[in-house]
């Protein structure tokens, strides 16, 4: 087997993964103007905090991956829990 047990809309944890790098992207381009003259220019506070959610998204990705795999019998449970153990410890 391949993955892909909560597949409906493909892969769904690298969907989430792509959220943090995205998130990365407008935090970069916080007070950048768009083609309409339009700025986000959130305060520090909340750029600050939005920098920190990035590893709980990244780390939320990985163990949704986990999950996936163990119900798509791409590994057993003592793997699953061993992986997302390592996960945890490495936040």
């Amino acid at each position: 087997m391949s993955g892909g047990t909560f597949n409906n809309s493909g892969y769904i944890f690298y969907q989430v993964d792509q959220f943090a790098d995205e998130l990365e992207l407008e935090i970069l381009n916080n007070s950048r103007k768009d083609e309409y003259g339009f700025s986000r220019n959130f305060d520090e506070k909340t750029l600050d905090d939005l920098r920190n959610r990035i590893p709980e998204i990244r780390r939320l990705a990985k163990i949704m991956k986990e999950i996936d795999w163990l119900y798509s019998g791409d590994t057993g449970p003592d793997d699953y829990l061993k992986r997302v153990g390592d996960i945890e410890k490495n936040k």
